[in-house]
Formats: C-alpha cells, sequence, structure tokens
C-alpha cells in the first residue's frame, strides 16, 4: 500500500554550489556519473605557492581546492566597492554566489524574489581573516569592513541585505552538520509561513586551498589521501572544499506557481548525542539512530520504503561502523531488497559545513534522475554493513514498482548535532502542446556578461531539444530582468531559438535608463489591420475579453487593453510614443512588449502567460570575476615606508572645493594665500587667518591673531567652517597647531618639507613631529602647485606630499630583514610620559645604532619623527620599529643589521596597504565614472543639489553623481548615509528616508528656510 505524502511537504526547487572539480551542481553529476574525481594530487607549484614543504613528515600532496579558486570574485554585480571585495571573506562571497545562482535556477529573481525569502547557513573558521587580514581591524574603516564581511555572524545578514530578502537571516554553525540543519530550519520556517521560500546551505573554504594535509597516527584524515566511505579498508578521510545552496518552497505552493520540483521533503529532524559516546568529538549510536527515527515519523514513512540511504560516512573506521550501527537500528528486517548506502565524500572529499546540503543535492538528483548511486573506490563491505544494507560500486538505475522512491540524508556534526532528511522523487509534469511565438529576456551588468548569458542558454538548449520553450520564455521573464542592459529576441520554437541566439541580428538590445516611463501608442501605416487586432488579442487579451473589430481602431483598442493588462502605462499624453502598423503579426506584439520592457516599462510576465507560465532550470548569470584578495604578508612582516608618486585628481575640483565649504584657512606665506584666493575664485567661502601681535577682526571678514587667541577665533567665527588647514608652518611657525588641532579635530595640517620625499633628508626637521598633531596632513614642497595642493587636501586619506604638480602618498613596503648586529633598544613606554616629546629623552649615541620601538598610533609617530630628527642631526643610527607587541630580540639584530633604514614596520597588515611597483596605483580616493544605474544622469541644479552631489561624490568616490540617483544604489552603506546627513545637521535617518541628492537637498533648503 503506497502512504500518501503528508501535506507538510517542501519542495526542492533550486540548487547551485561549487565543489572540488566541478564548477556547479550539473558539472558534479556528470563528474560522478562518469567517475572524475574532485580530490587529485597538488602539484609542486600549488604546495610551493602554500607555503607548505611536500618534503614534511607525514604530509599528504592530495587535495580538494574549489573549482575555479576562491581569489576572484564580481564585485560589480553584488555591488561593492575594490576594498569591500577584496577584504569579503570567502565563505562570504560563494555564498553570495550560491545564494544568487540556486534562485536563478529556481526561477525567481536574484534580487527581487516578489516573496519573503529566507535564508539559513554556516560557514567554517575564517581563515582568510587570520592568514590574510590580521590587521584589518587596526587600519581606518577597517572594522566595519570586518564586522559586515567577514565575521561568521554577518554571512547572513549580508547576503540578504545585497539580495533583499526580507525573511528570516539566520546563521547556523553545528560544524560538519550545519548545513543540513540549516535545510532542517528553513522547512520549519516554511510550514510555519515565515518565508514563502528558503535558503539553506553551507560553505567550507580551508586555507590555503592547495596545501594538502599533514597525517598523524590517531587522527581523521587519511594518510595516503583517499577516502574509502563504508568500506573495511576505510582509515580516514580528506577535506574538501565547497559551497553550496539550495532553495525550497512548499510543495502546494510549488505547484501552484508552476516551479520545478527536483524533490520533496518529506520530513526533517535534529536532535544531539548528549552524553551518551565516548567523548565530545566522538559520535554517537542512539542519537544518530533517534534522529532517523525521528525524521521517518515525521515523514510519515516506513523504513522499508526508503530504497537509498546518502551516509555521513566520511571514511574513517570508528565513524562508519557508529553510523552503520545506528541504521541498522532503525532500519529492521522484512526488506523485498536491501538499502543502497553511498557517501559522496570518496569523490570530492569531507565538505565540513557544506557536506549536508550536497549529499542532499546528490541524493535529490538521484531521485529525480532515477539512479542508485555507487561509491566510488569501494571494494570491501565495512563489517558493520550487515544484510539489510548494499554498497554499489557503480551507479545502476533504480527500478520503479509502482510506488513513490523513497531516500534519506544524514548528516552529523563534532558536538554530536545530528541532522537527517527523508526525501521523495518530484511529481512529473504533463506535457502541453507547443505554442508560439515566444519572447526571450536576459540582463546583465555588462556587455560581456550579456553576450555569455546568450551563448550559454543556446547550448543549454542544444543539449535539450525536450525543452518547452515557453516554460523557457516564462523562466527568463521572471527571473533575468535585474540589470539595466538589456536584450530580448522573439523566436518560433526551439530550433529557431538556437538558430536566433547565435544571430545579432534578430538581437532587440537597448539599456533600461528609466523606471516604468509612460507610453503613447500612434497609428502608423499599413495594408491592413486585421492581423494586428488578432495578434493582440490572441496573445495580450484576457480570456473574457470577446474579439476585437478588424480594423484600425479595433486593433489599437486590443493593444491598449492588452498593455494596460500587463501593466505597461498608457497615456495620451506621455511624449514616448510606440508605432503601431497595420498588417503586424504576433512576433511583432511581442516584440513591441520587448521594446517597452527595455525602455523599462514594468510588464507583469505571469498575466502575459495568462497564469499559467511554468519554471525550468536554466544557466546561471555568468558572473565577470576579477581578483580581489589580500595577499597574506611574510613572516615576519616586516616593512618600510616608501613615497609613491600619486597624483589627485583635480576634475571637477571646483565642483569638489564648494562641496568642502566653507572654508578656514590659516595663511601664513605665499602658498596659503594663493589657497585662499583659490577657493574663492572656485565660488566657496573662505575665511583667511593670518599671524599677527593680537585679536583682530578684518573689515574682509579676515582675522588675524596673535598668541592665545584661537579660542577667541572660534567664538567670533559667524559660519562653521567644514573644512579648515592649518598652513602657519609653511611659513616657518607653528601657530599653536596643538591649540588648533583641539578645537578642530578634522583639521588640515600643512607642514613644508617635513617628509623626505625625493631624497633621504627631511628640509625642515623641526616640522617633523608636526605631521602627527592631526589626523589628515599634506606636506607642501615650495614650487607646489596651487591646485593639486588642493586637490590632496580635499583627499580623505593622508599623508600626502605635493611637489611641483605631483603628489606623492606614503606606502609601506615589504623588507626582508636578513643578518644581525647589535644595537642600544629603547622603548618609549620607559621613558617619560606620552606628552612629553620623546627626542627630549633620546641620548646621543654618535656613530653608533639604536633601535627605537614604539606602538602604532599617534604617539608612536611622533616618537618615531624625534628619531627620525636625532639621526638627521647625527646623533646615532636611530631606526625606529613600530610594533604592536615587544618584538624578539632576533628581530631587533636583524632590523640593526640594515643600518640605512630609517623606519620598520612589524605588522601582519601595514598601516597603509603596500602597492607593487609593477601595479600601477589607484589611489582610494580616486575617481570613478558614474556606474550605470536604472535612472538616468539628471544635471543637478545649481545651489544646494550640486553641493550635495559633490558631497556624495567624494564619499563615495565617483567624478560625478546625478541628482535622482539613489546613494544605495551608487553602492553607499549606512555609516556613510549617517556620516553625510550629519554634514548639514540632519537626523541620522535622513539619506535613507531621502536617498537621492533632489530629495535631500530639499530638505535642507527647508531645514534652512
Amino acid at each position: 500500500m503506497t502512504e500518501p505524502a503528508p501535506e507538510p511537504a517542501v519542495a526542492l526547487v533550486g540548487m547551485a554550489g561549487r565543489f572540488p572539480g566541478a564548477a556547479d551542481v550539473e558539472q558534479l553529476r556528470r563528474n560522478l556519473a562518469a567517475g572524475i574525481p574532485g580530490l587529485r594530487e597538488l602539484t609542486d607549484d600549488e604546495l610551493a605557492a602554500a607555503g607548505v614543504d611536500p618534503a614534511t613528515p607525514g604530509h599528504v600532496r592530495v587535495g580538494g581546492p574549489v573549482e575555479g579558486g576562491v581569489e576572484t570574485f564580481d564585485a560589480a554585480a553584488f555591488g561593492l566597492s575594490a576594498r569591500e571585495a577584496e577584504t569579503l571573506e570567502p565563505h562570504h562571497r560563494l555564498l553570495l554566489e550560491c545564494s544568487w545562482e540556486a534562485l536563478e535556477r529556481a526561477g525567481y529573481r536574484p534580487t527581487d524574489p516578489g516573496v519573503p525569502v529566507g535564508l539559513f547557513a554556516g560557514c567554517a573558521f575564517p581563515d582568510y581573516l587570520t592568514r590574510n587580514l590580521s590587521g584589518l581591524a587596526a587600519e581606518p574603516g577597517g572594522k566595519p569592513l570586518l564586522s559586515a564581511g567577514v565575521e561568521r555572524d554577518s554571512l547572513t545578514s549580508l547576503v540578504s541585505y545585497k539580495l533583499g530578502l526580507r525573511g528570516p537571516a539566520i546563521t547556523v554553525q553545528t560544524y560538519c552538520s550545519t548545513s543540513l540543519v540549516a535545510v532542517h530550519l528553513a522547512c520549519q520556517s516554511l510550514l510555519t509561513y515565515e518565508c514563502d521560500l528558503a535558503l539553506a546551505g553551507g560553505a567550507a573554504l580551508p586555507l590555503p586551498q592547495t596545501g594538502g594535509h599533514l597525517h598523524a597516527e590517531g587522527d581523521i584524515l587519511s594518510p595516503d589521501g583517499r577516502v574509502r566511505a563504508l568500506d573495511a579498508a576505510a582509515n580516514g578521510t580528506v577535506m574538501g572544499s565547497g559551497a553550496a545552496v539550495v532553495a525550497l518552497k512548499r510543495l502546494e505552493d510549488a505547484l501552484a506557481d508552476g516551479d520545478v520540483v527536483h524533490a520533496v521533503i518529506l520530513g526533517s529532524a535534529v536532535n544531539n548525542d548528549g552524553r551518551d559516546r565516548a567523548g565530545y568529538p566522538a559520535p554517537g549510536v542512539a542519537g544518530q539512530a533517534a534522529v532517523v527515527d525521528t525524521a521517518l515519523a515525521v515523514a510519515g514513512v516506513k523504513p522499508e520504503t526508503v530504497g537509498y540511504v546518502e551516509c555521513h560516512a566520511v571514511g574513517t573506521p570508528l565513524g562508519d561502523s557508529i553510523e552503520l550501527a545506528a541504521l541498522n537500528r532503525v532500519f529492521g528486517p522484512g526488506r523485498a531488497s536491501p538499502c543502497v548506502l553511498s557517501s559522496v565524500k570518496p569523490s570530492i572529499g569531507h565538505l565540513d559545513r557544506a557536506s549536508g546540503v550536497t549529499s542532499l543535492i546528490r541524493a535529490a538528483v538521484n531521485l529525480r534522475d532515477g539512479v542508485l548511486p555507487g561509491t566510488a573506490g569501494f571494494r570491501t563491505p565495512n563489517p558493520a554493513l550487515g544484510d539489510r544494507f548494499t554498497v554499489l560500486p557503480a551507479d545502476v538505475p533504480w527500478p520503479s514498482d509502482g510506488t513513490p522512491r523513497r531516500a534519506g540524508v544524514s548528516s552529523f556534526g563534532v558536538g554530536g548535532t545530528n541532522a537527517h532528511v527523508v526525501l521523495e522523487e518530484p511529481p512529473r509534469r504533463s506535457p502541453r502542446p507547443p505554442g508560439g511565438p515566444h519572447l526571450l529576456t536576459f540582463s546583465a551588468g555588462d556587455p560581456a556578461a550579456l553576450d555569455e548569458a546568450t551563448s550559454r542558454l543556446r547550448a543549454h538548449l542544444a543539449a535539450h531539444p525536450s525543452l518547452e520553450l515557453g516554460d523557457v520564455a516564462f523562466t527568463l521573464q521572471v527571473s533575468r530582468g535585474h540589470f539595466a542592459l538589456r536584450r530580448a529576441v522573439v523566436v518560433r520554437d526551439l530550433p529557431d531559438a538556437v538558430a536566433a541566439l547565435a544571430d545579432p541580428g534578430r538581437w532587440i538590445d537597448g539599456e533600461t535608463r528609466r523606471r516604468d516611463p509612460r507610453f503613447r501608442l500612434v497609428a502608423g501605416a499599413g495594408p491592413g489591420w486585421a492581423s494586428t487586432a488578432s495578434a493582440a488579442h490572441r496573445l495580450l487579451a484576457g480570456d473574457e475579453v470577446p474579439a476585437p473589430a478588424a480594423t484600425r481602431e479595433g486593433a489599437l483598442s486590443a493593444l491598449t487593453a492588452g498593455l494596460t493588462r500587463l501593466g505597461v502605462r498608457l497615456d495620451e499624453s506621455a511624449t514616448d510614443t510606440l508605432v503601431v502598423d497595420g498588417g503586424s503579426d504576433a512576433a511583432w506584439v511581442l516584440s513591441a512588449v520587448a521594446r517597452l520592457w527595455l525602455a523599462g516599462c514594468s510588464v507583469d510576465w505571469a498575466a502575459l502567460h495568462r497564469g499559467e507560465g511554468r519554471r525550468v532550470e536554466l544557466p546561471s548569470y555568468p558572473f565577470q570575476r576579477k581578483r580581489f584578495w589580500v595577499d597574506p604578508p611574510p613572516s615576519p612582516a616586516a616593512h618600510v615606508p616608501s613615497w609613491r608618486l600619486e597624483p589627485q585628481p583635480v576634475a571637477g575640483l571646483e565642483r569638489r572645493v564648494r562641496a568642502a565649504g566653507p572654508w578656514l584657512v590659516f595663511a601664513g606665506d605665499p602658498v596659503g594665500e594663493a589657497l585662499a584666493a583659490r577657493i574663492t575664485l572656485a565660488g566657496s567661502e573662505v575665511t583667511t587667518v593670518r599671524s599677527g601681535p593680537g585679536f583682530a577682526a578684518l573689515d574682509t571678514g579676515d582675522f588675524v591673531v596673535g598668541p592665545g587667541d584661537l579660542p577667541e577665533l572660534l567664538r567670533s567665527l559667524v559660519v562653521v567652517p567644514r573644512t579648515v588647514v592649518h598652513g602657519f608652518a609653511l611659513g616657518g611657525a607653528p601657530g599653536e597647531i596643538e591649540t588648533a588641532a583641539g578645537l578642530w579635530p578634522g583639521m588640515v595640517t600643512l607642514t613644508s618639507g617635513a617628509v623626505g620625499v625625493l631624497g633621504p633628508d627631511l628640509t625642515t626637521p623641526a616640522q617633523a613631529a608636526l605631521t602627527t598633531l592631526t589626523p589628515r596632513h599634506v606636506d607642501v614642497g615650495p614650487d607646489a602647485a596651487v591646485d593639486q595642493v588642493l586637490a590632496a587636501i580635499l583627499c580623505r586619506e593622508t599623508p600626502l606630499a605635493v611637489r611641483g604638480d605631483q603628489s606623492w602618498r606614503l606606502h609601506h613596503e615589504p623588507c626582508a630583514l636578513a643578518g644581525h648586529a647589535e644595537a642600544a633598544v629603547y622603548r618609549a613606554a620607559d621613558g617619560p610620559g606620552w606628552g612629553e616629546p620623546v627626542g627630549a629623552v633620546l641620548p646621543d649615541l654618535g656613530g653608533r645604532r639604536g633601535i627605537l620601538v614604539v606602538q602604532p598610533g599617534a604617539t608612536g609617530r611622533q616618537a618615531a619623527a624625534e628619531a627620525r630628527v636625532a639621526r638627521l642631526a647625527g646623533r646615532g643610527l636611530w631606526t625606529t620599529v613600530v610594533s604592536a607587541s615587544d618584538p624578539s630580540p632576533s628581530v631587533l639584530a636583524a632590523v640593526a643589521a640594515a643600518d640605512h633604514l630609517t623606519e620598520v614596520v612589524l605588522s601582519g597588515v601595514p598601516p597603509v596597504r603596500p602597492v607593487s611597483a609593477a601595479e600601477p596605483v589607484q589611489a582610494t580616493a580616486s575617481l570613478r565614472p558614474r556606474p550605470e544605474l536604472g535612472t538616468p544622469f539628471v544635471e543637478p541644479e545649481p545651489g544646494l543639489e550640486q553641493e550635495v552631489a559633490a558631497a556624495w561624490a567624494a564619499a563615495l568616490g565617483y567624478d560625478e553623481i546625478g541628482a535622482d540617483d539613489n546613494f544605495f544604489d551608487l553602492g553607499g552603506r549606512s555609516a556613510g548615509a549617517v556620516r553625510i546627513a550629519a554634514e548639514w545637521n540632519l537626523p541620522a535617518t535622513a539619506v535613507v528616508e531621502l536617498p537621492t541628492v533632489r530629495l535631500l537637498a530639499a530638505r535642507i533648503a527647508e531645514e534652512r528656510s
């Protein structure tokens, strides 16, 4: 007797993943069927790149690096800046991509699914943080990057933010069972209606990817790099790398919505072994048996109806034996044939946090395709196997006896959290008669991706000639329209589609520049209107609408009614027109819909298919990946300061000057006076302060200050300055810069020759300590061009030095420390308080070597400057070592051996990231072209709109920003929005509520009035 499926069943509607040797689920299926392993022997070059010596005792040079690597990423597709992308943890990267792909393969738009979507996922330990980004938290702006793209707590919330998912976002961590526990939680969330679609998965990407492993007697890792799951010869596992995500939906909703169903989840369960086991990391028979038994009970099926179990089976003798003992407790006698057991791990290794969902994907594919899977390399059964189970050495067809095929999937985690899922084969779809014509639609972030998406679909259709083209068209229409760059193709049938996708002459290409514009229908010429009226009625009208008259008025009326039904906004007063010619056929009607879609009109695609659209699995978006990666520093990580040529952009300088105003400039020499004049010429308000015997307010609005007059100056300013430039040092006098820094903490300090850029010596060593008194500093040479100085002042990342019409930025270059020598070592903390200049107590060493050890920070920079002055004055070969912890004597001896060095920074990540000489220098503050948006560029109006646009451009790093551009579409983040709001004394939520330049400027004008 066949047991009916319970009502609370869940459909698996989408699958995505990256695995060892397989870039997606389909390639993994092909590899497993063909016996192509993902585990492989690593090359000498790979081991060398990983910093591994293969001669190390116990080293096993076998690994399962994820296909495609982890260093590349499509930052533009997810709206991430280069710095955000390169610090984004690999687990976050792949989970972002896999979540996107799972939604697309389910037939839902990744960034606007149309229903509440929940996300449940977990990942392995973030090796990237400890190996490559150990100093990120200490960098300017590093903590937000750490909290939003590296920490495991942000894993699901970041994906939900980037994809616009409005359901629960829960990060799951239960070691190896993480992703199957996530599946269980996703099912519960669906069945309690917290969400209508759920993503569940996990990622495990240990670094280095190609390092192999070290085997030690008694551990779980294989001594020979082979995984013999369920075999009597099992002796250990190999850790592979991967990420996988499945999309789930309530079965009744999936069937009603025309979703593709790969498998049905009948029930699931999660528990923990508690103390009933040999130790914390050891598995427990009772707990594993209980979780399988509970899942079967929830599913409402008997064990004997399950024909195959995808086991956890990592290939360790103890773990496999305990799992088999647990299964023997649940699967009793009385079966007509043994239950097939299998494990994917001999082929791709143990994927840790991604292993459970990978096993689920494999089981679902086998159910869908009617395959009883073999287990790679299987030879001799484990003695605990018994006669209730069998392990196949190769795949065999799964015969159907009239009852649904069913499978179980197990995943067990270190610490005892167990999960089991019961699956059933999907319901079969009934075929539908072919129709036509059909409209195929695409969108992409750039032309290369658009062309690749076209060729991918063409190859897919050619390889699957039985696909129903109407389902293909519907899936594309409802799930592939995110980007502004768009393409449409009208085709008759599947062979015609294969031909048309290879013929650019049949493509309708365009770029959406507006959101939901209005159109007006205009009657053109034509020999007759009957065909136009008939085509419009057949394709666009509802079933209840009577056939139109075979006239021009009838055709226009049918088109008007049909397009309105699809959500297109028609207006007789609109300036945009759609010319309708008589004699047009059905292909023309669909091409008209395509042109309206390209123009930005919203189209109700479900209405076009009269609510009968069905989804099919199609190739996902072709990410255009580039390398975004921070290489791990050498150990010990030594860096030396180096000035590199980096001209600051002067394009749009006047606009940026106005946005930075009002200005307060302390002018101590002709350069300062020229700066004030240039700011005035740019149209910004500037107050100039000059040094004199006492305080005076001039009729021009400028001021003269003497000793102790800065507080009175602050009280006398009518307008609060947004940018303060202190340039008294250019004229040779510090001008109470310490007091000024306290009154205006964000001011820019100008010095004259306080740093050696083009040579080893300081021309004004007395100013060296001034460079540390404020967070922003620009050193100005005597021949500096005013525009370049002004551009350097506007740059948010300093220090910078201007010589002539060129700017230089401080970088830190890697430095190899070799040799050893003795030196007198002084630690700044051993001297007087930090409030006193350290140089005052540095002894005169003459020609001998001296090491001054300081901590990072402003005080350390000041001490380093004093040591440099002492070196230049001939009071010893002083070298400053900047280190967060006390360096070892051997490191200090190596520093002393290089007596030509004046400063060495010991850090996992240097204060300023090093740039190799071969790499073109890209300043973080350099301007980028405005990105392609769905909103057309509208020039901001003079005044407040230009001021706001310039502030946004400076904050986001774009050369221009339009009046209607959305701050968050431009890549802005909430912290930046708060800072921008604060510039105009607006509430912190102002930019969130008013996210365009025009709206925010109107609010500012309202506040000022």
